[in-house]
C-alpha cells in the first residue's frame, strides 16, 4: 500500500524472502508502528492522497496482513524450541504459586486454631493483672498512709514535750518528711490524713515561727550557735533560700524607711516644730531651702542613726554569712552557702552591700532634685565634708568590727568608694562650690598681668584659703584626696597667672653695674629682675607653706597637691632661673680666662700667695650675687630651710665647680707653680662658692671632684692608678690633666680639633662621656711613640712616658668596659 497506487513494487518481496522484522521495516508498515497512530486520520489520509479506489485499497491492506500473518508463522517455526522452554517454566511457575497458596491456607488455619486456644487464658491473666494493679496501688496508699500516720504521732510526742526539751529541728524534719509522703501520693480522700491537716499546718507554722524568730535573735545578737541552730530548723523545711531572703529584705526595708526620713525636709521640720514651739505651722510649711529651728541637728542625728542601723545590718548579715560558710547539714552533708549562693553569683554581703548602695543612691538622687531636698539639700550640699566624715566613721568602725583572722572583712575600700560615690550629687556640688572660692582668691592674688604685683597680704589671704580647705579634708583620707584635687587646679592656675605676671625679654640676663663702674665692677638687678625675684619669693612662700600643710594631711592628698605644687615651684623657678644662667655665664666668661693666664705656665714674678684676677673677679661677682640678689629674696636661700631657689643656687655652685675643673685640667703648659696657682685658685673659688651659695659638703660628688682634681695636680703619674682618691674624678678630667704633663707634639683632642677652650667646653656639655673619651682615645692614636715623647720632653721625660702609659691603659679600660 502506498500513495498514488504505488504499492506494486512493495509487494514483490513475499514471506519466503523477508523476516518478521525485516517485515517491519517495509515502508508500508512504518505507519502502523507509531505509538499515535489513528486509524481514520490514517484512512482519511490514504483515501485523500490515492488515484485508486477504497476497494483496491482495501485489497492491499489484506494482502499485507496475509504477509503479516505468513511472517509470523515462519518466525513461531524458526523459535520452537524456545517458546516451548518458555511455556514448560511458566508451567513450573504456576505449580510453585499453587504450592504456595496451599502452604499460606495452612498457615492461617493453623494461627486461626492457636488463637482460640490462648484467648481465654489471656483474658484471665488480663483480668489477674488488673487485680494485681489494684491490690498493689492499694498496699501503696496503704504503706503511705500508715508512714504519713506515724510521722505524725512522732511529730506530735515531739512537739507535746516541754518547751525547754523541744527539738526544732527534729520537729521540721517530720514535717518536711510528712509533705513528702504528701508529694509521693494523693491521700486527700483518706479521712484519717484528712484528719491531721490542720494539725499539720498549725505544726508547721509553730515551728516556722519559732525557727524565724531564732533566727533574728541569733543575727541581732552575733551568737553563732543560735544562728545555726536556727538555720538547721529552717533547712530541715526546705525554705532557707526564703527565709535568708527575708532577712535581708527587712533589713533592707528598715533602711529604706530610716533614709527616707532622714532625707525629707518637711518631715524633719515637722519633728522639729515639737508642741509648745513657735509657729508650728510655719515651721513645716515655710520656703523648701528654709529650715525650721533644730530641724537641721535632727538631720545629722537621723544620719547618723541611718549610718548606724547600715552598719548594724552589714554587720548582721556578714555573721549570718560567716554561719553559712561552716554550717552543713548532718545528714546529707550539704554547705549551707552552696544552697545560698549558686556558682558565680555574690556572697550573701556583696549582694547586701549592693542593695544597701542602690537604696542610698537613690534616696540621694530624689533629694539633690532642684526643688525637692528642701534645706536638706542645701545643708548637705554646704556641709558636704561633714557627711563624708560621718560615713567613713561608720565605715572604719565595720571595718574593725568584721576585720578576724583567717574571715573574709564584711567590706573592703572598693565598697567605701561605692558608698561615698552615693553622694555624688552633693560632692560635686561642694566641690564646684570650692573650686570656685580658690580660683576666685587665686584671680584676686594674681591678676596675671604687667600691672604691679601683689601684695603680701593679698597673697597670704590666698594662701589661707588654702589651707582652710585643705584642713577641711585632713580627717578623712578620702575627702583630703578630693580637696587636693580642687586645690591643685587653682594651683596650676595659680602657675599659669604667675607666669604671665612675669617680666620677661632681654633685661633679664643682664648684669648692670651698679652706678656705671666698669664692665667687671659691682652688679645690681634692675626694675624687671627685681620684679621677678618678688614674684618668685611670692611663688615660694606658696609653695612653702601649702608644702609644710601637705606635710600634715593624711597621704592620699600627696599625688594630687604633690604635682601642683610642683609646678608652682617650677614657675617660681622659671621667672628666676634667666637671672642664675646670666651670673653663672659672667661667671664662667671671668674662668675661661684662665686660659690666656700667663701665671700657670711658669711666667710673671712667681708669686703663688695671690689670687689669679679672673678668681677674684668670679668671687667678687658671687659676692655681689648674694649681697645685691640673692638678699632680696623672701626668705634668703638657705641650706638649712629648703626652698624652690635653693635648687638654682645649689646647682650654680655645682656648675661652677664643675667649669673651674674641666678648664683647670685643659691648662698647658702647667708648671709646678702654676700648679701651685691653680691649687690656691680652686682654695678662692671653693671659699667664694662656699660662703656666698651653698656650703661644700652638702654639694656631694662636684665637690669630691674639686678633692680629688686637687690631689691629681700632685701626684705623679705612677701613683694616680693607685690613689683611690682619684676615682672619685670622671676619667676625662683626668686625661685632659694628663695631656698637660706631655710634649707639645701630643695634641690635646680640642687642640686636634681647632677648637677654643670655650667651644670645647661647648662640646663637653652636648656629648657623652662616651664620646669625650673616644675623641681622647683618638688624639693618643695620633700621639707619636714613647721613644719620641720621651726624647721631646727632656728632663720630664720619664714622667711623660709613665702618663702617656697610663692615658692609654685608661682610655683601654674604660673601652673595653
Amino acid at each position: 500500500m502506498g500513495k498514488g497506487g504505488d504499492s506494486t513494487d512493495d509487494n514483490t518481496a513475499g514471506p519466503s524472502t523477508s523476516g518478521g522484522s525485516d517485515v517491519l521495516q517495509l515502508p508500508r508498515f512504518q505507519p502502523f508502528l507509531d505509538n499515535n497512530f489513528n486509524v481514520a486520520e490514517f484512512t482519511s489520509k490514504v483515501l485523500g492522497g490515492s488515484h485508486t479506489t477504497a476497494s483496491a485499497q482495501s485489497e492491499q491492506l489484506r494482502d499485507g496482513v496475509h504477509q503479516l500473518e505468513s511472517a509470523l508463522s515462519d518466525e513461531v517455526v524458526a523459535r520452537n524450541k524456545e517458546l516451548l522452554h518458555h511455556v514448560r517454566r511458566m508451567l513450573d511457575a504456576e505449580n510453585s504459586v499453587r504450592d504456595v497458596v496451599l502452604s499460606v491456607e495452612s498457615l492461617q488455619s493453623a494461627v486461626r486454631r492457636i488463637r482460640a486456644e490462648v484467648v481465654g487464658p489471656y483474658e484471665q491473666i488480663k483480668h489477674k493483672t488488673q487485680q494485681l494493679r489494684n491490690i498493689h496501688a492499694t498496699v501503696d496508699i496503704l504503706r503511705h498512709v500508715i508512714h504519713r500516720l506515724k510521722l505524725a504521732q512522732k511529730l506530735r510526742a515531739q512537739l507535746a514535750v516541754p518547751a525547754a526539751q523541744l527539738d526544732l529541728a527534729k520537729a521540721a524534719k517530720l514535717i518536711t518528711d510528712i509533705r513528702h509522703v504528701d508529694a509521693e501520693a494523693d491521700l486527700s480522700a483518706i479521712e484519717a490524713v484528712a484528719a491531721d491537716a490542720e494539725f499539720l499546718e498549725s505544726a508547721r507554722k509553730s515551728v516556722q515561727e519559732q525557727a524565724e524568730a531564732a533566727l533574728v535573735e541569733g543575727v541581732e545578737s552575733l551568737s553563732q550557735a543560735k544562728v545555726g541552730s536556727a538555720l538547721q530548723v529552717i533547712f530541715n523545711l526546705e525554705e532557707l533560700q526564703q527565709a535568708v531572703n527575708g532577712l535581708l529584705s527587712r533589713h533592707l526595708h528598715d533602711i529604706e524607711k530610716a533614709l527616707r526620713n532622714a532625707l525629707d525636709s518637711r518631715h524633719l521640720a515637722a519633728q522639729a516644730a515639737a508642741p509648745g514651739a513657735a509657729a508650728p505651722g510655719a515651721a513645716a510649711g515655710g520656703r523648701p531651702g528654709q529650715a525650721a529651728p533644730g530641724a537641721q541637728d535632727r538631720m545629722w542625728q537621723a544620719l547618723r542613726d541611718v549610718l548606724e542601723q547600715i552598719s548594724a545590718s552589714t554587720v548582721a548579715v556578714w555573721h549570718l554569712q560567716r554561719v553559712v560558710a561552716k554550717k552543713r547539714d548532718p545528714l546529707s552533708h550539704v554547705c549551707f552557702l552552696d544552697v545560698l549562693v549558686g556558682p558565680g553569683e555574690p556572697l550573701l554581703v556583696a549582694r547586701f552591700w549592693s542593695d544597701v548602695v542602690r537604696a542610698t543612691t537613690d534616696a540621694f538622687a530624689s533629694v539633690a532634685k532642684p526643688g525637692k531636698g528642701g534645706f536638706v539639700r542645701d545643708t548637705l550640699t554646704a556641709a558636704y565634708p561633714r557627711l563624708a566624715g560621718l560615713i567613713e566613721t561608720m565605715f572604719e568602725r565595720l571595718t574593725a568590727e568584721t576585720t578576724i583572722k583567717g574571715v573574709l572583712p564584711a567590706v573592703g575600700p572598693a565598697q567605701l568608694q561605692q558608698l561615698l560615690a552615693a553622694t555624688s550629687p552633693f560632692q560635686t556640688a561642694y566641690m564646684a562650690g570650692c573650686l570656685s572660692r580658690l580660683t576666685d582668691a587665686v584671680a584676686a592674688a594674681f591678676p596675671g598681668s604687667s600691672r604691679q604685683l601683689p601684695s603680701a597680704t593679698e597673697v597670704q589671704k590666698c594662701i589661707g584659703l588654702m589651707h582652710e580647705e585643705l584642713k577641711v579634708g585632713a580627717s578623712s583620707p578620702q575627702l583630703a584626696a578630693m580637696m587636693a584635687a580642687t586645690a591643685a587646679k587653682a594651683l596650676a592656675l595659680l602657675a599659669e597667672r604667675a607666669e604671665y605676671s612675669a617680666a620677661s625679654g632681654p633685661e633679664l640676663r643682664q648684669l648692670a653695674p651698679a652706678g656705671g663702674a666698669a664692665a667687671y665692677g659691682p652688679v645690681s638687678p634692675n626694675a624687671s629682675q627685681l620684679r621677678n625675684i618678688a614674684l618668685c619669693s611670692q611663688l615660694q612662700e606658696t609653695h612653702r607653706s601649702l608644702s609644710t600643710l601637705l606635710a600634715r594631711l593624711p597621704p592620699t592628698a600627696a599625688p594630687a597637691l604633690g604635682g601642683a605644687l610642683g609646678a608652682v615651684q617650677a614657675a617660681a623657678v622659671d621667672c628666676v632661673a634667666p637671672i642664675f644662667r646670666a651670673v653663672v655665664e659672667a661667671c664662667e666668661e671671668r674662668l675661661l680666662r684662665m686660659h690666656e693666664w700667663a701665671g700657670y705656665g711658669g711666667a710673671g714674678d712667681g708669686d703663688v700667695t695671690s689670687t689669679s684676677p679672673h678668681v677674684a673677679e668670679a668671687a667678687a661677682l658671687l659676692g655681689d650675687f648674694r649681697s645685691e640678689f640673692l638678699s632680696r629674696f623672701v626668705p634668703p636661700p638657705s641650706p638649712s630651710m629648703p626652698s624652690c631657689v635653693g635648687s638654682l643656687v645649689e646647682r650654680m655652685a655645682c656648675r661652677l665647680l664643675v667649669v673651674f675643673v674641666r678648664h683647670a685640667a685643659l691648662l698647658r703648659p702647667l708648671s709646678q707653680s702654676g700648679k701651685l696657682l691653680v691649687a690656691k685658685d680652686l682654695a678662692e673659688l671653693q671659699a667664694a662658692v662656699g660662703q656666698q651659695l651653698h656650703p661644700l659638703e652638702q654639694l656631694g660628688q662636684p665637690y669630691r671632684a674639686v678633692k680629688a682634681f686637687r690631689a691629681l695636680l700632685f701626684t705623679p703619674a705612677a701613683g694616680i692608678a693607685a690613689n683611690p682618691l682619684l676615682g672619685e674624678l670622671p676619667p676625662a678630667v683626668t686625661l685632659h690633666h694628663l695631656f698637660s704633663r706631655l710634649p707639645a707634639n701630643v695634641q690635646a683632642p680640642h687642640q686636634r680639633s681647632g677648637l677654643t677652650p670655650l667651644q670645647y667646653s661647648l662640646w663637653l656639655d652636648s656629648h657623652t662621656s662616651e664620646e669625650c673619651l673616644r675623641s681622647i682615645g683618638a688624639a693618643l692614636a695620633a700621639a707619636p711613640s714613647v721613644a719620641a715623647v720621651t726624647t721631646a720632653a727632656g728632663e720630664g721625660g720619664a714622667e711623660a712616658s709613665e702618663s702617656l702609659a697610663l692615658m692609654k691603659r685608661m682610655c683601654a679600660a674604660v673601652g673595653a668596659a
